[in-house]
């Protein structure tokens, strides 16, 4: 899925539920606000004062993750990994 600056929080999480561990990577612990699933990622970048560009990168990470939300995750899709496993990726 392409993310993009006029996407609506709630249409992020809706195509990625674990586009939520990005997001409040990045501060944006409003995800479950009613508010928030109107605003776009534009506007909630400019009010929590992130990079928009960096945010997008990180979304696009994971696509090519297990969706754990670490950019450095090489496991794929077929990732069964857990915490115990300290593969680092959760």
């Amino acid at each position: 899925m392409a993310f993009n600056k006029d996407m609506t929080l709630g249409e992020i999480l809706e195509a990625n539920p674990d586009a939520r561990i990005v997001l409040e990577g990045f501060g944006m612990h409003c995800c479950g606000c009613p508010v928030s699933q109107a605003e776009t990622l534009e506007e909630a970048c400019d009010v929590h004062g992130v990079d928009l560009e960096l945010v997008l990168q990180e979304l696009a990470n994971l696509d090519e993750t297990c969706g754990c939300g670490n950019p450095d995750c090489k496991c794929g899709d077929d990732c069964n990994c857990t915490p115990e496993d300290n593969c680092g990726c959760m």
